[in-house]
């Protein structure tokens, strides 16, 4: 029987855009290296940032004072659909993982979309593998930046020159 390989897969995601990693190990002589390895991207298919526009694509804002009724309820909208997106995201994130029977989820996420899609995630993963949380918006930087963000934070090794 082999032993159990401990494995790492990195999410950067924001309300629009999700992106899925492997950590894998390089041969590089003397030395083997990480590298991140794009398996996945997820793009939410409802434009939110048309959202609160008018027929003549002015941009409807609030005046000061109490929130229009009309207003929260755009909000709520908002937020339903971009729970949905994380569900999705979180499903993937499952089935990604499905066969580990140990290793690590790393989900970074912009740090209110992250609340919203927190939940889900934990109950997509197998309770043997262990999620963390980085509360950045991501999603929209290199790999080379990404990785150095993890290595700064310690998710894989810094890359020696």
């Amino acid at each position: 029987m082999r032993p159990a390989v401990n494995r790492t897969c990195i999410v950067v995601a924001d309300a629009g855009l999700a992106r899925f990693y492997d950590v894998e190990e390089v041969e590089s002589f003397p030395s083997l290296k990480k590298k991140l390895v794009e398996r996945a991207v997820l793009t939410n298919d409802v434009d939110l940032k048309s959202r609160g526009k008018s027929v003549t694509s002015k941009v409807r804002t609030e005046r000061s004072g109490p929130v229009h009724p009309m207003g929260a309820q755009r909000e709520r909208h908002r937020v339903e659909l971009e729970r949905r997106f994380g569900l999705e995201i979180a499903q993937l994130a499952g089935k990604m993982t499905k066969s580990w029977t140990k290793g690590v989820v790393v989900f970074i996420a912009e740090p209110r979309f992250l609340g919203i899609t927190r939940e889900s995630m934990r109950q997509a993963l197998d309770k043997r593998i262990e999620l963390k949380e980085i509360a950045r918006d991501y999603a929209h930087i290199t790999v080379t930046d990404l990785y150095d963000h993890l290595a700064r934070n310690g998710i894989v090794p810094a890359l020696q020159p």
